[in-house]
């Protein structure tokens, strides 16, 4: 046990010992508690007996002097009810017993009746007195067992407290034993931490004067002498270290981001393509591009060009470990090599990368967008070369740009034969708008209510000479990239209005026309003076015209979006939000913008009526536009009983292949003419009822 104690900590020695010294006077407390209370109950019970016993005595007198206690069992019946009597006897003047008594109790239960025996009877005695003779004695033995349960109750509730205050007592001296032991165990730490690592540097901070303050001084003291004779010896390799990492930085490092640079990027893939096929399936080389950055350095200079560099290196940074290599390959091209396990990580860290350089960069007090387009090609056995593997990230840079930038693609064997049609394609768009190979299609917008058709939504074709007609997913993507969307979206505005124009001299002058404008037009300076123009040559009321975008064009950069809607606005026309539903959604984004229509997405309407999730969801969309006094349109309506249901949410309007396709222009004029007569008899005939 000595030896035990011996090997304990200062700390766990001081704590047993108070520990100790505080359960021994516990202890002590408790045994002299426990006696005191004993006594208390004790005497506490005698006397109540004894009240009784006199009282009983006072009125049993007569009957003992007469010797006719027969008549006076009933004053002997307080006595008797009395749990803690075991004998009741009643003695005349020669102390020959008259009556005795054996109250007969229930038996009491307890834990702890094998302790009843250690306490002993108790007999106590009351004179009978009568004219102040004594003539007789009532005598009584009292049990204790009553006060054995009470005297266990308080041991209990001793023992609880005793507990409790033990464990006080040990909290209070822990805390005090750490001002004590602390300093001790901190110097000990301290010299251990020096001696393990050899940072003579540090210093150990002490603010008494005791012992242990005293030992802490000498021993910074000590330190002090050995960090000077080391110090210069550090001063000279530091200075030799310094020049060789200047030289290292210069070969491998890009002085205006600080990232690695080209030399550096060809010795480290060099270096990946040589390690084991098995490891080399899990590294990824991205190559990075940035979209509409030779715009802000012709629009604000180099110098501001050179500084959003710096602003997108250390974005870079943020979204990659310690481990990922980022390269500037030269202008506004960056590299990044990663090992990553699943495809799904790399995804992952492309997304994280798209946003973060999508949020705009403040530079030299100015708000500046761009995008970022990411190539994503594999170490895979069979690229041995970094040259293929170059190629590769390229082809699939080229392949994100085609998909409209600020995206990113992953190569594929296929991607170099989609690369070449992809750029055949591109080119023969150039001519499209010359050869008049470019057409609108229009798809009618009906009233739910009045069953009439009120406008019409424009939408892009491309009859393309050997391809046939081609729908916009097929080309439009091309034309955002390569920046044609501008000219080929100036035309689409044109030809609906010109379209529109004679539509309603034909048949109605508050027909409507919604054309769809893309995210590369919304950026357009020009795009405000291109409707202002249509509108004005074609005669066309402003409150006609109704731009359609989607709601991710607005939560790009809601802000920018704002400022350019409300310009829009200021010409009178309409903004309508597409695919309303299946993008970001956010509330809150309704209430900044000059928003007048809300379209559902057909995803959601072809639910109707079976689809109880679909349903729901139109039926929240719906309630929101009209309480946002917005008019809502929806989408893809294929069936009556879809159109009934709308009509019957009070939806305002509809469009689908329930009326129309899209059609041609002179199609379209055509459906005019004869609609509603066009539709099933027995549908309209319905619908009429139901308005």
């Amino acid at each position: 046990m000595l030896r035990l104690f011996r090997n304990l900590k200062i700390a766990e020695k001081l704590l047993l010992t108070e520990l100790a010294m505080t359960l021994s006077m516990l202890l002590v407390f408790s045994i002299f508690a426990l006696g005191n209370h004993y006594h208390d109950l004790r005497t506490h019970l005698i006397q109540n007996i004894l009240v009784q016993m006199n009282v009983v005595a006072t009125s049993i007198g007569p009957a003992v002097m007469f010797d006719e206690l027969s008549s006076a069992a009933k004053t002997l019946e307080p006595l008797s009810d009395n749990e803690n009597i075991r004998t009741i006897v009643v003695l005349n003047q020669q102390q020959q017993t008259l009556e005795s008594l054996h109250p007969l109790h229930a038996p009491i239960t307890s834990a702890w009746q094998w302790l009843y025996p250690f306490f002993g009877d108790m007999e106590l005695t009351a004179p009978i007195i009568v004219n102040e003779k004594a003539v007789g004695t009532l005598r009584a033995i009292i049990k204790q067992e009553q006060i054995v349960d009470m005297l266990i109750g308080f041991a209990w509730s001793n023992t609880i407290a005793a507990i409790a205050a033990a464990l006080f007592g040990y909290f209070v001296m822990w805390r005090l034993n750490r001002y004590i032991v602390g300093p001790i165990h901190n110097l000990q730490t301290f010299v251990s931490n020096i001696t393990q690592n050899h940072h003579y540097e540090q210093r150990i901070y002490t603010n008494s004067n005791d012992e242990i303050g005293l030992l802490g001084k000498d021993i910074n003291n000590m330190l002090e002498s050995i960090s000077q004779r080391d110090a210069q010896l550090q001063k000279e390799l530091d200075h030799r270290k310094e020049i060789e990492e200047k030289l290292q930085f210069l070969a491998h490092y890009d002085k205006g981001t600080l990232l690695l640079n080209r030399h550096a990027f060809e010795e480290i893939i060099t270096k990946k393509i040589t390690t084991p096929i098995d490891e080399r399936k899990h590294i990824y080389l991205l190559l990075l591009d940035l979209d509409r950055f030779k715009i802000v350095n012709d629009t604000f200079g180099h110098n501001t060009g050179d500084k959003l560099l710096q602003q997108v290196a250390h974005r870079l940074r943020g979204n990659m470990s310690q481990e990922d290599a980022i390269f500037r390959l030269g202008g506004d091209e960056f590299a990044v090599i990663l090992d990553a396990p699943k495809r799904t990580t790399i995804e992952q860290v492309c997304k994280r990368v798209i946003q973060n350089i999508s949020t705009p960069f403040i530079v030299d007090d100015h708000e500046i967008h761009i995008g970022v387009s990411i190539g994503v090609a594999t170490l895979r056995p069979g690229f041995d070369s970094k040259t293929e593997v170059m190629k590769n990230a390229d082809i699939a840079l080229y392949q994100a740009k085609d998909a409209g930038r600020n995206t990113y693609r992953f190569y594929s064997d296929e991607d170099e034969t989609n690369t070449s049609e992809l750029r055949t394609l591109r080119e023969e768009l150039h001519f499209s708008l010359q050869n008049q190979e470019l057409e609108l299609f229009y798809q009618p917008i009906i009233h739910t209510q009045h069953l009439k058709t009120i406008g019409f939504e424009a939408l892009l074709r491309w009859r393309h000479p050997t391809r046939g007609l081609l729908a916009p997913d097929q080309f439009i993507h091309l034309a955002e990239g390569s920046g044609l969307i501008i000219s080929i979206g100036a035309w689409v505005i044109h030809q609906s209005l010109r379209q529109l124009a004679m539509w309603q001299q034909m048949f109605d002058k508050e027909l409507f026309m919604n054309v769809n404008i893309s995210s590369r037009q919304l950026d357009d300076d020009s795009l405000s003076g291109t409707i202002r123009h249509a509108l004005e040559h074609y005669h066309i009321a402003p409150r006609t015209l109704n731009l359609e975008i989607t709601e991710s064009m607005v939560m790009r950069n809601i802000e920018a979006a704002k400022h350019i809607l409300y310009a829009l606005k200021q010409l009178g026309i309409g903004i309508a939000i597409d695919d309303f539903g299946i993008g970001h959604s956010s509330m809150n984004y309704l209430k900044q913008l000059p928003v007048d229509i809300l379209k559902i997405d057909k995803q959601f309407t072809s639910g109707i009526p079976h689809d109880k999730v679909d349903i729901a969801i139109v039926d929240a969309l719906v309630a929101l536009a009209v309480s946002l006094n917005l008019k809502v349109v929806a989408e893809g309506v294929e069936s009556a009983i879809q159109f009934e249901y709308l009509q019957y949410k009070l939806c305002h309007h509809v469009q689908g292949y329930l009326f129309s396709a899209a059609l041609s222009a002179s199609q379209t004029t055509a459906f005019m003419a004869e609609f509603p007569e066009s539709i099933p008899a027995s549908f309209r005939k319905a619908v009429q009822q139901e308005t």
